[in-house]
């Protein structure tokens, strides 16, 4: 497998946010950052700040290394081809001396899923670096561990199981695709031909389905014991709340047009787009709260949003009051404790809910490996496989509604006009794509992959003027949707129509 795999799309990475409920938002427990790696100046080395600020390493990792997100203090550099493990306790030393290939991050857990070199097999070990458990030869990838301390893994066969934090297995891989568990259960296909989606407990045990020829998941995670789904198979679906039971609690108003599909849910809120294309708020009851006037908007929980308006960026709560003013270029995806990061020019300004501001820097960095894997094991890719696997999973979602050879996208990122060629090689199925901004006349060329957990959604990836960034697109031959997200926490909606 190409090593840019590992940036893959986070919602089959198993990556979970915590919903509470309205009343809930002095209490919640959300994605906010507690540390961060920055450059204090363009090009510098690395350094790791608190969530206040404080700097805790100053020019400590090389400015080409890698850095993950922070959680409980724990992190992983990675320099040249290889991830070390540090804690903030002690940012000098690694905590083991081991080097790794391949490494999953400790999101919100003290279990991580690590692999070594070419005949190895994928362990599990903590935040001291020390095994927990060796998985079985036959376990190919495995993804994240949740918060509910399972994580989904791939066999050689490309069908998936879960694990517990102990490393052993908990249901066998018998699934074609498997999203992570939260809040107990987790949504699974026993197979592409089957007209249903199942939903199992921790055990495997079915403890409710809903038909896929009426229902398609938005993002595929429980929280506060619902599901956002959409009609399965209209041009201008309608969105619908399950239970998880897979009954259906409630049908969204006619006039969202698009759920977000990426930490959709925090604290009782729902950032939804509206038939004019513009971004609102509900709450989990499906009330509109904010009305849909913004051109994007992030939930950065606490009932606090980063918004997107005429072509500037600040921070309003969900009774629509302005926090930060409308005066900066962009913003990083997640709060920093009780402060945010934006972007004023190529400057990261972080700032308080007053408007002071803490510190400034040139760059942040904070990656997320949803899986480990062998990447360097010949018996096991995730490249294109032969045709009899395609003909399994390649003739669904995005992947087999796509034409052969060339076709021509028009449309929108986060209100920029764009074009997108997509090509699909007749011959082998590879997937590329270019990209252009047709106010300023960039361009840049990507590589598409998709593979069994995604469902024949499709990520693009593709770098420029050294940003990376990864388009995750569903959609059918004529209308395609997504996201587009790049290294500096930038983060669009996709909209593309055929020409």
């Amino acid at each position: 497998m190409r090593k840019n795999i590992i940036n893959i799309t986070l919602s089959i990475a198993c990556l979970v946010i915590i919903l509470l409920m309205l009343s809930g938002c002095d209490k919640s427990e959300d994605n906010r950052l507690e540390y961060l790696a920055v450059q204090l100046s363009e090009g510098g080395r690395w350094s790791i700040i608190d969530k206040n600020g404080k700097m805790v390493a100053k020019d400590e990792y090389p400015a080409d290394a890698t850095i993950s997100y922070i959680y409980d203090g724990v992190y992983w550099v990675k320099t040249g081809d290889k991830y070390q493990l540090y804690n903030v306790d002690n940012p000098k030393k690694p905590v083991t001396k081991e080097k790794f290939e391949s490494v999953t991050t400790f999101f919100q857990t003290d279990r991580a899923a690590v692999s070594t070199q070419l005949g190895q097999p994928i362990r599990i070990i903590n935040t001291k670096g020390k095994t927990i458990a060796t998985l079985p030869k036959n376990v190919k990838s495995c993804y994240g561990f949740t918060r509910d301390g399972y994580a989904v893994f791939l066999n050689e066969d490309f069908h998936m199981g879960l694990i517990n934090r102990d490393g052993k297995i908990a249901v066998p891989a018998t699934f074609v695709n498997l999203v992570g568990v939260n809040e107990g259960v987790s949504l699974a296909l026993k197979d592409y031909s089957d007209n249903k989606y199942l939903i199992i407990d921790t055990e495997g045990k079915q403890v409710g389905e809903f038909l896929s020829d009426r229902y398609s998941p938005v993002n595929g995670e429980f929280h506060d014991g619902k599901l956002i789904v959409r009609d399965a198979n209209e041009n201008y679906p309608r969105y619908h709340m399950l239970n998880k039971k897979g009954e259906e609690v409630f049908t969204f108003d006619a006039s969202v047009a698009e759920i977000e599909t990426t930490a959709h849910f925090q604290n009782g809120y729902i950032v939804f787009i509206g038939s004019n294309g513009m971004s609102g708020i509900m709450n989990d009851k499906g009330k509109i709260v904010v009305e849909a006037k913004y051109t994007a908007l992030i939930n950065y929980g606490k009932c606090l949003f980063a918004a997107m308006k005429e072509g500037y960026w600040g921070v309003i709560n969900a009774k629509d009051e302005v926090i930060i003013p409308f005066n900066y270029n962009s913003c990083i995806q997640t709060a920093m404790g009780d402060n945010f990061i934006l972007i004023d020019g190529d400057t990261y300004v972080m700032l308080s809910r007053d408007g002071k501001e803490h510190l400034s820097f040139q760059n942040v960095q904070a990656i997320i490996s949803p899986f480990a894997e062998n990447p360097k094991d010949e018996s096991y890719s995730l490249d294109f496989p032969e045709d009899d696997i395609i003909n399994d999973y390649g003739q669904i979602g995005l992947l087999g509604a796509l034409p052969k050879g060339t076709t021509v996208y028009t449309g929108d990122m986060g209100g920029y006009p764009i074009e997108f060629t997509i090509t699909k090689k007749p011959e082998t199925g590879e997937l590329s794509a270019l990209y252009k901004n047709v106010n300023y006349g960039t361009t840049m060329k990507m590589v598409g992959e998709s593979l069994p957990a995604q469902g024949g959604e499709i990520s693009f990836f593709g770098e420029e003027n050294g940003r990376q960034w990864c388009f995750d697109l569903d959609g059918d031959a004529d209308n395609i949707t997504g996201t587009a997200s790049g290294s500096n926490n930038y983060q669009f909606n996709v909209k593309l129509k055929r020409k």
